[in-house]
């Protein structure tokens, strides 16, 4: 009788097997980091939204406030540094301006009173329109005359903000428009 010698049957992993393997996790990590890049951007994105969702309502908050309180419209621009004055109903002027350098929305009141309502303000316009409706007509005012002072019964205000995460790369951006109708404006 001979006597076999006692082998081990090892099983080993073959190049292409191991090739096939890397290959298969390779795609997997890949597709995994980015649902994870993918995530981390558009939690900052919704991270500036919100950001930007809340100063332009507390600046929308206030503007239309004191607009449908304003006894009148005093004076406007709407060249690139729009600006709105309106008489406040305690007999002060407040203005509405847009610093297209600082990019910033300032209110300034005829007390010395001056503040920023928004940063990273990139538009701000104002159109003023007489309380009369127009019908038939896609505009549903028509727009002031020269005689803006008497005329005046709704301001169209329109801002656009914009914030950046430049690590994320993720820029989110936010427009406001709203028509405001002055209250206190007496008809002639």
């Amino acid at each position: 009788m001979s006597i076999k010698p006692f082998h081990k049957k090892r099983s080993a992993w073959t190049l292409v097997e191991m090739m096939v393997a890397v290959a298969v996790f390779s795609v997997a990590g890949l597709a995994l980091s980015t649902i994870f890049i993918f995530s981390i951007r558009s939690f900052a994105a919704l991270s500036n939204y919100a950001l930007l969702d809340r100063e332009n309502r507390n600046a929308m908050d206030q503007m239309t406030r004191e607009i449908r309180e304003a006894r009148q419209v005093v004076n406007y621009t709407t060249n690139g540094a729009s600006s709105l004055s309106i008489l406040g109903g305690d007999g002060n002027v407040v203005t509405y301006s847009f610093d297209p350098n600082s990019k910033q929305m300032l209110r300034q009141v005829s007390t010395g009173e001056s503040a920023v309502l928004l940063t990273n303000c990139d538009l701000l316009s104002f159109q003023l329109f007489m309380r009369t409706p127009v019908t038939n007509s896609l505009q549903p005012y028509t727009v002031a005359s020269n005689d803006y002072q008497s005329t005046v019964k709704v301001v169209q205000l329109t801002w656009k903000t914009s914030c950046t995460l430049p690590n994320a790369r993720v820029t989110s951006e936010n427009v406001q428009t709203a028509r405001v109708v002055n209250s206190k404006q007496q008809e002639n």
